[in-house]
């Protein structure tokens, strides 16, 4: 038996709404989709519900549309200032922290979101030569790492002064400071070495890492796991008996890191996304409000073109909410279980949507001006949902 999903699909640009209608959970349309004119009241609506914010070497500032915002010259993606990772705060810990959620930004600092407010925390030893990246949490302190892309950023690696290398770092959100948790010499690692990328579980880390020899790169994978907690580590102190070490292959890590299928997926999100056609391509990449690292889903459809998303489970704390690349949003409330489609404001070509984050009422969605693997402008959209459920529900 097919259940059905009541759907309200629309627009958060002006004039144009889509009107409503029932959508069953294999995409055939009951009703069909119309494409009516809304009355123009609708504009007040629409300006109310979001704002748009680009970022800069200043900081962020509010900007009417991302292409209205001031040109920057196009760098290598992990090079350029844009939002590399976002997540929401641990949903055993919704409503304890000073801020719901953060984004972290590539070569500047910390965003953090506590409802409409925002605030921006910086620290240019960590940041004005390295890439940061993937955002997890660890005893509900935001987690992120930093590594060195040898290919277009031809810096060393080593910091000033030729003190501990940082691998991971953790943001204190009351003092608002970064600090080192673990270092490459923590692990054992030489100065040849850069850590490519790692899966968090909540209770160990399985690392890719990389060096060159004479014309060959050789990579290397390891699980490691502190033997106290990490957000009690530091790094001046430790050795790697402080750490239990267990060697991987590529296939481990490609366990965990390669997309599963759309069909393994956990029930909250298919459910979410019940009504795409099977024949869709794409890709989410899915947090499910434990703060590890988020699992990737692929659906691989019949297609040309996969388009990817991001996806986060706050059921406790009010959603569960999917944004593609072009802006199309599913949206679950849990008060009630109702699901709504909307599309976010339609980006000119050559932007996209990206990363995102759930601060109490108000969804935050990543933007970029992209030119194959490099960045131009980029930003943040802020997204008002109780402005956006009240339309829905209306």
């Amino acid at each position: 038996m097919r259940i059905l999903i009541r759907k309200k699909i629309f627009w958060l640009t002006p004039v144009l709404i889509l009107s409503a209608g029932l959508i069953s959970c294999g995409g055939e349309k009951k009703e069909g989709i119309g494409n009516e004119i809304s009355d123009l009241q609708q504009v007040s609506f629409v300006k109310k519900s979001h704002k748009w914010f680009y970022l800069s070497q200043d900081g962020f500032s509010e900007v009417d549309l991302p292409s209205h915002a001031p040109q920057v010259l196009e760098q290598p993606w992990t090079e350029a200032i844009r939002i590399a990772s976002a997540a929401s705060l641990p949903m055993e810990l919704a409503g304890s922290g000073d801020y719901q959620a953060y984004a972290l930004v590539n070569r500047l600092g910390m965003l953090a979101f506590s409802g409409g407010e925002i605030k921006l925390f910086t620290d240019a030893s960590y940041f004005s030569s390295l890439t940061a990246d993937s955002l997890v949490f660890s005893d509900g302190q935001p987690v992120f790492y930093l590594y060195k892309s040898s290919f277009f950023n031809s810096s060393g690696s080593e910091p000033d002064g030729g003190g501990e290398r940082p691998f991971l770092l953790d943001f204190n959100s009351r003092s608002g400071l970064f600090y080192p948790l673990v270092s490459y010499q923590n692990l054992g690692m030489d100065t040849s070495e850069e850590i490519i990328g790692f899966f968090w579980n909540g209770e160990s880390w399985t690392c890719a890492s990389k060096r060159r020899r004479e014309q060959q790169i050789e990579f290397k994978y390891f699980i490691w796991k502190p033997l106290v907690s990490l957000t009690d580590l530091n790094p001046a102190l430790l050795s790697t008996d402080s750490f239990i070490f267990k060697s991987a292959t590529e296939d481990d890590y490609k366990k965990i890191s390669m997309p599963l299928l759309f069909s393994s997926a956990p029930e909250n999100l298919k459910s979410l996304i019940a009504s795409i056609p099977s024949e869709f391509s794409f890709y989410v990449a899915w947090r499910d409000g434990s703060g590890s690292s988020p699992t990737n889903y692929y659906q691989a459809g019949v297609g040309s073109s996969t388009l990817n998303a991001k996806g986060l489970s706050r059921t406790e704390s009010g959603y569960d909410v999917i944004v593609f690349a072009d802006g199309t949003t599913y949206l679950r409330t849990a008060d009630n279980g109702n699901i709504s489609a909307f599309r976010l404001p339609l980006l000119q070509a050559g932007y996209s949507y990206g990363e995102v984050a759930l601060a109490g009422d108000y969804l935050i969605v990543a933007w970029e001006e992209n030119n194959f693997y490099k960045t131009k402008r980029s930003g943040f959209i802020q997204i008002d949902l109780t402005e956006v459920v009240k339309k829905i529900e209306g």
